[in-house]
C-alpha cells in the first residue's frame, strides 16, 4: 500500500526496467484528450439540440431528432468505428488510414506549434467522431426530457407572467436548471468511456491507454494490466465523486452530506 501511495506500480514484465507508471503517464494523456474532446463536442451539441427539441416538442423536428437520437444511441461504438473507417478511409479517402498510426506524425518534434497541433487533431479526428456519435443521442434525449420537465415548473410560469422575454427565460431559468443533471452525467461518462476506449483505440491504432491495455493483455504483462485497471477504477470512482461535488456547486439547494434543503 505504501508503494501504491508513492505511485510505484512496479516494473513491466515484458519491458525490463520500465516502470508501469511511466508507461501509463505516456499513454493516458492522449486518451484523456480524445475522450474529453469527444464528450465536450457531443455534450454541447446534444444539450443545444435537446433544448430545441423540447421547445418544439411533438413537431416534425422533434420527431425527426428523437428518431435520430434513438438510432445513434442504439449503435455500439465499435460499429461506428468500423463504419467511419469504411466511409472516410476507404470510400471517400479523406483520411489516409495507414498514415494515421499513433497520436501524431512521428517525423514531427512535439511542441506548441501549428504543424504539430494539426497533426494531433488529424490523428484524433476519427476516434473523437466515434465518441461524439456514440454519446450525442443520449444527451439529446436527456436534455429534451429535462427541459420539458423544467418548462412546467412554477417559477417558469411566474417568469412568463412577469413578461420576461423568451430568451431570458431560456437562459436564466430553463436552460440552467434543465442542464444540472447533464453535468453530473457528463462527469460519470468520463470515467466509463476511458475504461471503454480499448476497442476504439486499437481499431484506429491510436496510442492511448486503451491501446496500451490491449498490448499488455496480448503480451501477458500482468503488472502493466494491473496498473491500467487501477487507473480505470480510480477514474470511475473519481468521476462519480466529481459528479456529486459538481451538482452541489451548481445547485445551491443541495449540500454534500446534508441532503436537499
Amino acid at each position: 500500500m505504501g508503494r501504491l501511495v508513492q505511485l510505484d506500480l512496479g516494473e513491466s514484465i515484458t519491458s525490463t526496467g520500465t516502470r508501469v507508471i511511466d508507461q501509463i503517464a505516456r499513454f493516458l494523456p492522449w486518451t484523456v484528450f480524445s475522450v474529453g474532446l469527444g464528450l465536450l463536442i457531443s455534450f454541447v451539441l446534444g444539450v443545444t439540440i435537446g433544448t430545441v427539441m423540447a421547445y418544439r416538442r411533438n413537431s416534425w423536428l422533434d420527431n425527426l431528432f428523437s428518431l435520430l437520437a434513438s438510432i445513434l444511441g442504439a449503435v455500439p461504438n465499435y460499429i461506428w468505428g468500423l463504419m467511419i473507417l469504411i466511409v472516410f478511409g476507404v470510400q471517400l479517402q479523406w483520411f489516409q488510414i495507414g498514415a494515421l498510426r499513433g497520436t501524431y506524425d512521428p517525423t514531427l518534434t512535439p511542441g506548441f506549434n501549428l504543424t504539430f497541433l494539426l497533426s494531433v487533431l488529424t490523428h484524433a479526428a476519427l476516434p473523437v467522431l466515434v465518441y461524439v456519435l456514440g454519446s450525442i443521442g443520449r444527451w439529446m434525449l436527456n436534455m429534451r426530457n429535462s427541459t420539458i420537465g423544467t418548462l412546467g415548473e412554477d417559477y417558469v410560469n411566474v417568469a412568463r407572467a412577469r413578461g420576461l422575454s423568451s430568451s431570458r427565460i431560456l437562459l436564466a431559468y430553463v436552460g440552467r436548471n434543465a442542464a444540472l443533471p447533464m453535468f453530473t452525467l457528463l462527469a460519470i461518462d468520463i470515467g466509463f468511456i476511458i475504461g471503454g476506449s480499448v476497442i476504439i483505440e486499437e481499431l484506429f491504432v491510436y496510442k492511448g491507454i486503451g491501446s496500451f491495455l490491449f498490448w499488455s493483455i496480448s503480451q501477458r504483462d500482468y503488472t502493466s494490466m494491473q496498473g491500467v485497471f487501477l487507473v480505470i477504477t480510480i477514474s470511475v470512482v473519481f468521476s462519480n465523486v466529481l459528479a456529486d461535488l459538481l451538482y452541489s456547486r451548481l445547485d445551491p439547494r443541495v449540500r454534500v452530506g446534508g441532503g436537499e434543503k
